[in-house]
């Protein structure tokens, strides 16, 4: 097999949440392109046809299929669903986020806790009913979306003439989930490695968006080595690196997509 032959997602079966956002849909562009059998999980069906169309002239094959993440029946139905039409899930990418109704320093204990279920509870819930198909298919990858504030703490200068931004950059939530899902990342590897399943998480850095604050932009992107924030093609090829045979000898990883900013 050629090493371009080992990127492909030919014939591969992933499932993705979160893929319509921001890196989720940058992904899903990705497994698209490398020619994956992918499902998209999502809460509006209807709203994720125009995109499920456009994955389907790239070279793949997409479908949408119902998830709702406050709902652990939704959950399951949604695994049970997509093994009931393929027989299996050679990828899951777990890319979605619910987002508490407070944020920051003095974000609501009731909201900690909403986030925590649906971002933790309810991550780890789906990675375990994965694990039961991949365990015995014997074989599988999983990819976990982290982020960069797993791994280090808020840089308060970023936000100089950014004010609005700081608030919800100290949201309690955001840092003890994220930094739970790099801790369960080897903690799974490590149970499900035995088996043939591989675990994974990426940790990416800020995406500069159009309606982003200027200085933020300017300021983030000197913190980093390359001195940019990362646009919509950074992320993609990490993507199929870990959902292709290309990586199967790597597992319990937590990688960094963040142009340097952790790492030096």
């Amino acid at each position: 097999m050629s090493i371009l032959q080992k990127f492909s997602l030919e014939n591969k079966v992933v499932l993705i949440t979160g893929g319509r956002q921001l890196y989720g849909k940058s992904s899903s562009i990705a497994l698209a392109q490398a020619k994956a059998t992918l499902y998209i999980a999502t809460h509006s069906i209807e709203k994720a046809l125009p995109f499920i169309d456009e994955l389907n002239q790239m070279g793949g094959t997409a479908y949408a299929i119902e998830f709702d993440q406050e709902n652990p029946q939704s959950i399951k139905r949604m695994f049970e669903n997509v093994i009931s039409k393929e027989g299996r899930i050679d990828v899951f990418i777990n890319a979605s986020r619910v987002k508490p109704g407070s944020f920051g320093w003095e974000q609501k204990i009731s909201d900690l806790e909403y986030s925590i279920r649906c971002n933790g509870a309810a991550f780890l819930y789906m990675n375990r009913l994965v694990g039961e198909q991949m365990i015995k298919q014997k074989s599988g990858s999983m990819i976990l979306f982290s982020s960069m504030m797993g791994l280090v703490g808020v840089e308060s200068h970023n936000y100089d003439g950014a004010e609005e931004m700081k608030k919800g950059a100290y949201s309690h939530d955001y840092a003890v989930v994220k930094s739970g899902v790099n801790g369960w990342t080897r903690h799974a590897a490590s149970y499900y490695g035995r088996y043939g399943i591989r675990v994974n998480a990426i940790c990416p850095g800020g995406l500069e968006t159009p309606d982003m604050n200027p200085s933020f932009v300017k300021n983030y992107s000197l913190h980093t080595q390359l001195n940019r924030m990362a646009d919509n093609e950074d992320i993609k090829g990490i993507v199929v690196f870990l959902a292709s045979d290309a990586s199967k000898y790597v597992t319990g990883t937590i990688i960094p997509v963040d142009g340097g900013y952790v790492g030096i």
